[in-house]
């Protein structure tokens, strides 16, 4: 059963200092899993079910956080987040403390490319929040493009469906949102 887009209670199941040999950056890998309700323990069950050798933590429900450049916002709201929905923690740059804490978890769908050429869409996980936030939040339906445009998801399945119609028929235009955009 596909997990649905939407905001869910999670567990950091891990979180280890990633070095990326390609960006030559180092960032804080972080893996959760649901916490509660009808989807409890999802990527566990796949993690387990998955019987290559090599397996990993589902990278659909994995995130990583710049420790420094200029994504280092990303982070620091990543612990302001995880500090808010654990009372009592406080984040001491030690990243075993961070297992088992408690955090929303905001999955949506991303445009990916498969190992074949094709493209398809996935439920990835996008952003944190606070616990206390939970029932406030309000998930986009909309999907994350390959060129990092956003679509309405009803405008990919369109045009999903009717593969032989030029992209720009289904999408007019597109919206492109730059650094200058936002508020912050």
């Amino acid at each position: 059963k596909a997990l649905p887009i939407g905001a869910y209670e999670c567990k950091i199941v891990n979180a280890v200092e990633n070095y990326n040999d390609q960006s030559g950056k180092t960032t804080l890998k972080v893996m959760v899993d649901i916490a509660r309700g009808e989807y409890k323990d999802y990527f566990k069950k796949r993690y387990d079910s998955n019987t290559a050798i090599d397996r990993k933590w589902d990278n659909n429900a994995t995130k990583y956080l710049a420790f420094e450049g200029e994504n280092t916002s990303f982070f620091k709201g990543f612990i302001t987040t995880v500090e808010n929905s654990n009372v009592g923690y406080k984040w001491n740059w030690k990243e075993s403390t961070l297992r088992d804490k408690k955090i929303v978890g905001v999955f949506q769908y991303e445009q990916y490319e498969k190992q074949d050429g094709t493209k398809a869409l996935k439920v990835r996980l996008t952003k944190f929040r606070s616990l206390d936030k939970l029932g406030e939040i309000k998930v986009s339906d909309s999907v994350k493009m390959l060129d990092g445009t956003y679509r309405s998801y009803d405008d990919y399945m369109e045009f999903v469906e009717n593969k032989n119609t030029n992209a720009e028929e289904v999408f007019g235009n597109g919206v492109t949102i730059t650094a200058q955009d936002l508020p912050f």
